[in-house]
């Protein structure tokens, strides 16, 4: 089977999830082509026999790169069944209805989609997550996407769980895009510990960052993805008005053994026992099975 494979990342957690997924389904004897949304070409969807789309959650939605790639593929001459992995900071079912605008755009495509998982990643705004929890995060993802892959291939469902007014819910929360375009035009870069390496500029997914008369400016299209301050060698970069939520540095992804308490134990916490107590009966399955 030919899968293409679509992703958005900010600071490279879609594309971490979108690989697993990929090396999994190419180990199950299939071809995948994968395009970045902001800057690869569209494909011909009749090309293909399935798809996959991997984006992080911002503000209950997907994100726009994403609903503009998609919206510009052709109509599928035939069915195509449509896996999608999303990922956010918190295990919130309210994140369910970050599918509704793109599975609707899909439906019109003759695209379905018909498997939906939503891994946890760290933050890359609010909070910082311990390396500990970081670390756990990794595991259940290195778990599941195996087990979800193959639910996929083998035709086994898991559709979206719907909650009450998640449509409204889901619109209501896309004033995030107009607040990112907003707020990014007060991104600020400390001179005195800006090392000049045009990191920044180089990377920004909207091109939105650009050196003009010697100085680093931040233009109107910020998606507030957080990859130019997070991957800024010397910390630079201050995120505008909410630069009280910045997170700092990338997260390293290595195993941590001792456990480290989170900066804000109390938030989500329900939702995060949910999620790590899924990882452990999911574990257990494997170990017994072998």
């Amino acid at each position: 089977m030919k899968l293409l494979a679509i992703y958005f990342t900010g600071t490279y957690n879609s594309k971490k999830v979108l690989d697993k997924v990929c090396n999994e389904l190419i180990n199950q004897g299939n071809e995948v082509d994968v395009v970045d949304a902001c800057c690869d070409e569209v494909k011909d969807i009749n090309m293909y026999d399935a798809m996959v789309i991997s984006y992080p959650i911002y503000a209950f939605n997907a994100p726009l790169p994403i609903i503009k790639y998609v919206k510009k593929l052709a109509c599928a001459n035939k069915p195509i069944n449509c896996l999608v992995v999303k990922n956010s900071g918190e295990y919130s079912f309210l994140n369910n209805a970050s599918s509704l605008k793109l599975a609707s755009i899909l439906k019109k495509k003759n695209i379905y989609i018909k498997n939906e998982y939503h891994y946890l990643m760290p933050y890359s705004f609010v909070f910082r997550h311990s390396d500990y929890m970081v670390w756990k995060m990794k595991q259940a993802v290195d778990l599941f996407v195996p087990q979800d892959v193959n639910a996929f291939l083998c035709g086994n469902e898991q559709p979206i769980k719907r909650f009450f007014l998640d449509r409204p819910f889901s619109f209501i929360f896309r004033i995030q895009r107009f607040g990112g375009r907003f707020n990014g035009r007060f991104y600020k870069v400390d001179l005195n510990k800006c090392s000049h390496c045009n990191k920044c500029i180089n990377n920004c997914p909207a091109n939105n960052i650009m050196l003009k008369d010697g100085a680093i400016e931040f233009g109107k299209n910020c998606l507030m993805c957080q990859r130019c301050a997070m991957y800024c060698p010397t910390q630079a970069i201050s995120v505008g008005l909410f630069k009280r939520w910045q997170v700092g540095k990338a997260y390293a992804f290595k195993e941590q053994l001792e456990y480290q308490k989170e900066l804000k134990p109390r938030f989500c916490v329900r939702s995060y026992k949910r999620y790590f107590g899924e990882y452990e009966s999911r574990a257990k399955v494997g170990e017994s099975d072998e």
